[in-house]
């Protein structure tokens, strides 16, 4: 780690700190002032191993497609730009080679190991005078914060003297550059990540200059902080609603307080996290994005590529600003979407992981209701989607592992997120290995040992999950008193090889409220999914075992359970078994759910049979009989039902707007003002862009009960300039014990530009009223207000 006989205490925002003068050689660099000290450091990358089921996870990745990645996607050979040739030039290869050096060391696996080195040999010996490197055919600021990224990494791992220089000659280069080239689209959007790679280079050199660089990404930079407070960004703003901008960037405020030090900057992920669950969560650990925000739902998914640029923006977020709440986020993505978006030999992935989707099979482009559709979204494949994302994923674990244990800045360790683990670094100068035998998130119960090669005193800081009931801690058996969930434990000792420490998180079932007053059944990080069996069909043959695979259900899905949210512990059966090697096996993983349910027959497929119908409303009817049904983690499925609809209870009401489809803004549409006329210039708006022609559905649920004899609605209309024009025809439905239906007595569903558009009905009680439209042949419409 550091040697703490060179601390300097400080104090920063109120709070007493210790900033520790960074030294060659050491495992964890604090930052250097007038950077805010952060109460956790990252390690050196390579500092913390995976061992037990992490391990053969990691096993996994480099055997399946990490491993093999050059025989499977051939961008990636010996022609790709960033390793000498005349090939891809853009981010497919820094994507891929970050995922490849953290795993390499992070696993320490001689092969990946000398794959990697072929491209770091290149990128290193092929700098230009100026400063610049890598392909010459293109000059985009985005892929370069991206091998920058993955060269620190590298350097932590190896020590590698050429890294430095190198990145300090790119830094003159950029600054020296930007002026005359600002950041332009996807680095807009992405500069935290240079920032921070900044704020690493200049923690170990201290040259001031890169602080004034800092400052000039800011100044070109999307303008983060704005949007995560309302949603809203400015016209200036690159794609800043697209769903991986919005994962990755959520580092950026991070790094901004880091340099500022400013309150407001230090909240700002706190906020971004509670606006984008509250309009956009899925309840299954992170929000919408196909591949921009897409609201709440349970047909709209994550892109694999926020799936793991979240994870490392978290474990940013959580090293600078020492929240356990983050390590409880992080872990819920981890456990749930990484290994539900990938096959459970990663060997495949899909670039879309949705809570509900009973089947995964390859379709025509604009059919699924994604506003970005590649027609095999949910095809199960080495390449699925857009190709991002399968150069992407290969940091997800690796990072995760990386991340698990930290530095503090008052000379000790912290345990930020659990796992199996083993993690050797220095303690002043005493060296000291603890190692983590757990099964968890499988099983409640974590072994830590602790070596330090002599007795040497130093705080050991245990993340206890907020969501764990009456949480329990023990030193060398002997009980530890005022362990609080939600919270950073402190066990500060003298530590003497063969100390152990016992966690235990009893955790209760709990649901969470999803869309449409579905429920999701949560068990600590945990999510279960029904247990559906996989009819396969090989579409593609590719290499040994890496085949594009169509997935049909062999087993009912559509089921709602019979269950009480308030408590479902009383209607859950817990099931245990003998924790295998792979976990994310469906027929073998350690714990199953067993809970009485119904079918929904009315409940099926939609769009050619390619996706589920979106979750009833609840609670739902049903004359089924009762059956038990089988739920296992989320992470076991590829075809899946997560969230539930209910057969009791109280309906759930979701204040808001939701549509079958939309581009642009949601609510907006019921707090604008009157609009001058239908082009609404200045207005947020309403699309369903890029729908032309089709039937398409607006609902608008209010918060309480309502007596409702009219509605007004202004069309969005752009003939002039684009291709959204008033609808052809609407009608208007009423929510009445879960169906939808007309309303009675109604005068004319009015289409007229330029004029609000008001109709009068039989007065109905209900909690949500639905617009069902119908688009004119070849056009999109929009609303402006809704009223």
């Amino acid at each position: 780690m550091f040697p703490f006989s060179r601390r300097q205490l400080m104090v920063s925002a109120g709070l007493a700190c210790f900033v520790v003068a960074p030294a060659a050689g050491q495992s964890a660099v604090p930052n250097r002032p007038p950077l805010q000290s952060t109460p956790f450091i990252a390690l050196d990358l390579g500092s913390v191993k995976p061992i037990g089921w992490l391990q053969h996870q990691l096993e996994m990745q480099a055997d399946g497609l990490t491993g093999h990645a050059e025989e499977v996607i051939p961008e990636l050979g010996p022609e790709n730009g960033w390793r000498g040739g005349d090939g891809e030039a853009w981010e497919k290869g820094p994507y891929y080679l970050r995922g490849l050096v953290s795993l390499a060391y992070v696993s320490d696996d001689p092969k990946l190991k000398r794959k990697a080195q072929t491209w770091i040999d290149w990128l290193l010996e092929h700098q230009l005078e100026n400063g610049q490197f890598g392909p010459t055919s293109g000059q985009d600021w985005w892929p370069r914060m991206v091998i920058t990224w993955t060269l620190r990494d590298y350097y932590e791992a190896t020590r590698d003297p050429r890294v430095i220089p190198f990145l300090t000659r790119y830094a003159h280069y950029m600054q020296a550059t930007l002026p005359n080239q600002p950041l332009e689209e996807w680095a807009k959007a992405r500069a935290g990540d240079q920032i921070d790679t900044l704020l690493w280079l200049y923690n170990r050199t201290g040259d001031e200059f890169l602080l004034d660089l800092v400052d000039l990404l800011r100044q070109q930079a999307n303008q983060w902080e704005t949007f995560y407070r309302t949603l809203q960004g400015s016209p200036e703003d690159f794609r800043i609603s697209h769903g991986v901008n919005v994962s990755q960037a959520m580092k950026y405020p991070v790094v901004t307080w880091e340099r500022t030090g400013k309150a407001e900057d230090r909240e700002v992920f706190e906020q971004a996290w509670k606006q984008l669950t509250a309009k956009h969560g899925l309840s299954i650990g992170m929000w919408s994005g196909t591949e921009p925000l897409a609201g709440k739902s349970t047909t709209q998914g994550v892109e694999m590529c926020s799936i793991v640029e979240q994870m490392l923006s978290s474990e940013v977020a959580l090293g600078a600003l020492g929240d356990p709440q983050m390590g409880d986020q992080l872990e819920r993505i981890a456990f749930n979407l990484l290994p539900g978006g990938t096959t459970k030999e990663f060997k495949q992935f899909q670039y879309f992981t949705l809570p509900n989707a009973p089947v995964a099979i390859r379709g025509t482009p604009g059919e699924l209701p994604f506003a970005d559709d590649h027609g095999d979204d949910l095809l199960v494949s080495p390449h699925s989607g857009f190709h991002c994302c399968c150069y992407n994923l290969h940091m997800g674990w690796p990072k995760y592992v990386q991340h698990a244990w930290m530095a503090t800045n008052d000379g000790g360790l912290a345990a930020v997120a659990y796992g199996p683990t083993e993690v050797k670094t220095t303690v002043g100068t005493t060296p000291i290995t603890i190692t983590e035998t757990t099964h968890y998130p499988f099983e409640d119960s974590i072994h830590l040992k602790v070596s330090p090669s002599a007795p040497v005193r130093f705080p050991l800081k245990l993340r206890i999950p907020g969501w764990s009931k009456n949480p329990r801690l023990s030193v060398n058996g002997q009980s530890v008193d005022s362990v609080t969930a939600g919270s950073f434990h402190t066990l500060d000792r003298i530590w003497k090889s063969g100390d152990t420490v016992e966690l235990d998180f009893p955790s209760e079932l709990k649901t969470e409220n999803a869309f449409h007053g579905s429920a999701t059944i949560w068990r600590g990080p945990l999510v279960f999914s029904l247990r559906i069996q996989q009819d396969l069909k090989t579409v593609t043959r590719i290499g040994k075992g890496f085949n594009e695979m169509e997935m049909r259900p062999d087993s009912p899905w559509n089921y709602a359970l019979d269950l009480d949210r308030n408590r479902p512990a009383s209607d859950v059966r817990i099931s245990r078994s003998k924790m295998p090697v792979n976990p994310w096996e469906p027929d073998t993983t350690p714990i199953q759910l067993t809970v009485s349910a119904k079918r929904v027959p009315d409940w099926g497929l939609r769009l050619s049979n390619r996706m589920a119908q979106e979750v009833p409303m609840s609670p739902v009817s049903s004359d089924e009989p009762l059956e038990n049904i089988t739920l296992v983690p989320f992470g076991c499925q590829t075809l899946r039902i997560t969230a539930f609809p209910l057969l009791c209870g109280e309906p759930i009401l979701e204040p808001g707007i939701t549509a079958s489809h939309h581009h642009d803004a949601l609510d907006e549409i019921l707090t604008n003002p009157l609009p001058k006329n239908s082009l609404g210039i200045g207005l947020p708006r309403f699309t369903f862009w890029d729908h032309t022609g089709s039937q398409e559905w607006i609902n608008w649920t209010f918060d309480q009960p309502r007596d409702v004899s009219s509605l007004a609605v202004y069309w969005f209309d752009d003939t002039g300039s684009g291709r959204c024009r008033v609808p052809s025809s609407w009608k208007l439905l009423y929510q009445s014990k879960g169906k939808w239906l007309p309303v009675t007595n109604s005068g004319e569903f009015g289409t007229a530009k330029d004029q609000l558009n008001h109709v009068t009905f039989k007065s109905v009680k209900t909690t949500a009223v639905r617009l069902e439209i119908q688009l004119q042949p070849d056009a999109s419409a929009g609303v402006l207000l809704l009223k």
